[in-house]
């Protein structure tokens, strides 16, 4: 306790949370960033984390001004790697950095679970169009940036023309937003095209064993149609076989430790093809930027977000099983938010956006916060920011909302209520 948690480059969302629970636990929390403005009232360090790890660590610990760090994250995929090379130099990390470069490489991550047996989707991986054997793509294929995140560059092609396509977009990408990361020769996936049902699994691990799995269905198809693979609707299916459901989850526990990941949180994908789950990737971050986290507190009663922040300052078994107590141990259990009706859907939603330039105003957001099926409303864009149009080259969220659905006679359905959701919020350019 009396310590400092090290926020870097989080999101105001997943910044308040974790200031939220570090005052409840007696630490103090610190946000690192480069560029982007504290909440207010959070003590803050203007640093760039992709520095050399030693240095970043020195100016760190200095800031904490005598409570010592006790742990470094954050929720967003480009800075995973630099923020582990920081916390392993402030003493503090729990993961090896090549299992959070793993965790972002789905090359590598691919390489990895083939050679353990991890059920995974048969892939090549080519650093540029140069080493493409067209006469080799089996179609449909999916093609996808190897750092990629929030499906950014991800389609399905059905020709050489619309492989190829997407391939210079995968360039383009990579050569700006994937960037960020700094790696050289990223590249991209093509892909053995699955068809079944899809579903994410969030996890919470402490020293290599499961703590906590949040599973949710991706319905993303329900509302988005077409090649690409936006991350637009993921639910609740309270009603899910329990064999189906242990098989999500176990072929998940086991490509998470593949990867070497032991500590922390991780949200691992998985798609089902001819009766058989393949695991699609992992990323050593909470599922949305940790609003499934918030989802699963609501609905079930499992706080996540606490046993994410236990899991990486607490100093072993005894005390992480003590601190978080029994209630996470109780999956499925009713959250603050239930609905006893067994016909209440759960959701997250993504809420899609028209046109694209600089925000002069965003109108409806308080209206829409108002609904009864509203849970939460995430807002990652104000006034004077830019938004780029809504599509596949897309890798940030506008608004995200957490919600519940309830089947009744003459009411709209799930998909008629998100439609109206996205109707309600007017963007002024």
């Amino acid at each position: 306790m009396n310590r400092t948690f090290v926020c870097v480059e989080t999101t105001d969302y997943f910044t308040r949370a974790m200031e939220r629970v570090a005052a409840d636990e007696g630490d103090r929390l610190l946000f690192v960033s480069a560029r982007a403005e504290p909440s207010a009232g959070v003590p803050s360090l203007r640093l760039d984390v992709r520095d050399d790890p030693q240095r970043v660590a020195a100016d760190i610990a200095a800031a904490c001004e005598g409570r010592p760090a006790v742990a470094a994250f954050t929720n967003q995929e480009p800075y995973v790697i630099a923020t582990a090379a920081v916390a392993g130099a402030l003493g503090v990390g729990r993961n090896p950095v090549a299992s959070a470069g793993a965790a972002r490489d789905k090359a590598r991550m691919k390489e990895i679970w083939q050679a353990a047996g991890v059920s995974t989707p048969r892939g090549t991986h080519f650093t540029s169009r140069a080493g493409l054997d067209l006469a080799q793509v089996v179609y449909p294929a999916i093609v996808k940036p190897t750092h990629g995140f929030a499906s950014c560059g991800v389609r399905r092609v059905e020709s050489e023309t619309e492989l190829l396509e997407q391939v210079r977009k995968i360039a383009l990408l990579n050569a700006t937003t994937m960037a960020q990361d700094g790696v050289p020769a990223a590249g991209f996936l093509v892909e053995q095209c699955l068809e079944g049902r899809e579903y994410s699994v969030d996890t919470v691990w402490f020293d290599g064993r499961p703590a906590a799995d949040f599973l949710l269905a991706n319905n993303s198809e329900q509302v988005s149609s077409g090649q690409y693979f936006p991350d637009r609707l993921y639910a609740l299916e309270p009603s899910m076989p329990e064999e189906l459901r242990r098989a999500v989850i176990d072929l998940t526990h086991d490509a998470v430790r593949a990867l070497g990941i032991s500590h922390g949180p991780t949200h691992t994908e998985v798609r089902f093809h001819d009766g058989t789950p393949y695991v699609l990737e992992t990323a050593a971050r909470p599922g949305a930027g940790g609003i499934f986290y918030d989802l699963a507190h609501r609905a079930r009663g499992a706080d996540l977000m606490r046993a994410m922040y236990l899991s990486l300052v607490c100093d072993g078994r005894e005390e992480f099983d003590r601190r978080t107590g029994p209630a996470l141990r109780r999956p499925q259990a009713a959250g603050p938010e239930a609905d006893t009706h067994g016909d209440t859907t759960y959701f997250w939603f993504n809420v899609p956006h028209r046109g694209s330039g600089i925000i002069r105003a965003i109108e409806g957001l308080d209206e829409l916060r108002e609904r009864d099926e509203v849970l939460l409303c995430v807002c990652f864009k104000e006034p004077g920011h830019h938004l780029h149009p809504d599509g596949d080259l897309i890798s940030d969220y506008f608004c995200n909302i957490m919600g519940r659905h309830r089947e009744v006679p003459g009411g709209p359905s799930l998909t008629e209520l998100l439609k109206s959701f996205e109707e309600s919020i007017e963007i002024v350019y």
